[in-house]
């Protein structure tokens, strides 16, 4: 099998075409740093079998690269970014493998080429790239309730918030327990595109959000599900980036 690799930083190129001869069968022909060289480069000789192909190039992004050929082949995407996990899904993508890339999992993306070869429909690709990528964001959080422990899925959570230096979770259907982590270490954990922090007090999640309304001193007051006792406030330095947030 050949491959070529499209990376803008040398020494990640290097590190990769070195990774890939000392533990696969794979052939890399060339290394291109810029959009530009590997099209020129594509353009006179015979495509090779696979791509490794970095998502942020100096000179426009891989995903640019693939939407100026007429056809192209499989692709291993290597990058430093998590986020474009759900864009390469419509990009013949056998792998999606974050920085810096572990010779096991290397091993495992040439190994899955052979699988999903003979499976060209969309459906296989996708599955294929779900099961290998695991979310950065939490899925559950595990409190104490009394004696016992209990775990609690994100989906079910409608807010987090705080009350006298301690973190609470309050899930859909109305129930609080105390969690284990700050709102600052929380944030980190769940995932942006479904919870914002409005206020120094609380995060909220995106379904929850009842009602929205106008509020004093350029400020946002919302209405949540389940209902919280006090006024919950979008602090007036958050207002624009909760539009944002969504508006997106």
């Amino acid at each position: 099998m050949k491959a070529i690799i499209i990376e803008d930083e040398e020494l990640s190129a290097n590190r990769l075409q070195k990774m890939v001869e000392q533990h696969t069968a794979v052939e890399i022909k060339s290394i291109f740093y810029s959009v530009n060289s590997a099209l020129k480069w594509l353009k006179e000789n015979e495509c090779p079998d696979l791509f490794f192909l970095d998502i942020q190039l100096g000179d426009g992004t891989g995903f640019d690269l693939l939407d100026s050929l007429e056809s192209y082949p499989q692709v291993i995407f290597t990058t430093a970014f998590d986020k474009y996990v759900l864009e390469v899904f419509k990009y013949n993508s056998v792998d999606y493998l974050l920085k810096p890339i572990k010779s096991d999992e290397l091993v495992q993306a040439i190994e899955k080429i052979k699988k999903v070869r003979g499976h060209n429909d969309l459906d296989s690709m996708i599955s294929s790239l779900k099961s290998s990528f695991k979310s950065p964001f939490k899925k559950k959080f595990l409190v104490k309730i009394g004696l016992k422990y209990q775990s609690i899925p994100v989906d079910e959570i409608a807010y987090f918030y705080s009350e006298s230096s301690t973190t609470f979770i309050k899930t859909r259907s109305g129930e609080s327990t105390i969690a284990d982590h700050s709102l600052d270490e929380i944030l980190k954990m769940v995932d942006p595109d479904r919870f914002f922090r409005i206020n120094r007090h609380m995060i909220v999640c995106d379904e929850q959000i009842e009602s929205i309304d106008s509020y004093f001193n350029n400020r946002l007051i919302l209405s949540l599900n389940p209902t919280y006792p006090e006024h919950v406030i979008v602090s007036r330095e958050k207002v624009r980036e909760f539009k944002d947030w969504l508006d997106q």
